[in-house]
């Protein structure tokens, strides 16, 4: 996960560090102002990018964004001087990075007032920890695509060769193929619909009496083991992650609703 820190947070420890100098200031270049606000944006996200909370304890950091922004302005400058910004590829691309700008603008004072509550939250998390179930299950599996030759493995099994040998030689399923065919722990709704009800009507050690027929080919299916649920995440632990889902479909309905209204021709 990506950890945020504020500006004035990584400002603090600079400065408890000894490492930072002083803190921004407007400044100019060939007459043109670089406001202290503009520094500060630019700090905010790269320590935002860079993923790490003491990046600004580096005591180069405040003259690194400073120096970028000049370089930025000065080569600015003789762009313009070149007349550059008037080309019309570069009149397209202004145009276009303007509009995205305005976009993620329009996104953003839009969450301001219709900012996820935490009841809806509570909701999404009860509604999603009620899918995921009250029981796991460990499955064992061999996928593969012709009806007869799952039947006939199936009828080996029966016969008493051996589930997980069987599995490392002819399934299909590279992922756990290497493993006897044995899946990681999970909750059997986290399954295709025909292959979780298989799943819930085995007993502990149980063994399909037929092969379960899906999309990907033909499934024999073991129950090794069976559990009360214990993986699906604790709601504190979740809270963050479904908000921003939360977050990213309102702002996807966002989108598309006003999308839908445009007068779009090709």
């Amino acid at each position: 996960m990506m950890m945020k820190t504020s500006l004035a947070v990584a400002l603090s420890l600079a400065l408890l560090a000894g490492s930072a100098s002083a803190e921004f200031k407007d400044m100019t270049v060939n007459g043109q102002v670089i406001t202290k606000a503009a520094q500060e944006k630019l700090a905010s996200s790269t320590l935002t990018m860079n993923q790490n909370p003491h990046a600004m304890m580096d005591p180069e950091f405040e003259d690194n964004v400073r120096h970028m922004l000049i370089e930025a302005k000065v080569m600015a400058d003789v762009a313009r001087k070149a007349g550059i910004d008037k080309l019309p590829e570069v009149q397209e691309e202004i145009a276009t990075q303007t509009e995205m700008i305005l976009m993620q603008r329009a996104i953003g004072e839009y969450i301001k007032k219709n900012p996820v509550k935490d009841e809806e939250v509570k909701a999404a998390y009860d509604k999603e920890k009620a899918a995921w179930g009250d029981q796991e299950v460990h499955v064992r599996l061999i996928v593969v695509k012709d009806k007869t030759e799952a039947a006939v493995l199936l009828k080996s099994i029966q016969n008493g060769e051996n589930f997980a040998k069987l599995a490392a030689e002819k399934s299909l399923d590279e992922s756990s193929k290497e493993v006897g065919g044995l899946l990681e722990w999970m909750s059997p709704n986290s399954f295709r619909a025909d292959l979780k009800e298989a799943i819930k009507k085995l007993k502990k050690g149980e063994v399909v009496k037929e092969p379960v027929q899906s999309a990907s080919g033909f499934f024999i299916l073991k129950l090794e083991d069976s559990r009360p649920a214990e993986m699906f995440p604790t709601f504190e632990a979740y809270k963050n992650d479904l908000t921003h889902q939360l977050i990213n479909r309102k702002v996807q309905a966002y989108v598309q609703e006003n999308v839908k209204g445009a007068d779009v021709k090709q």
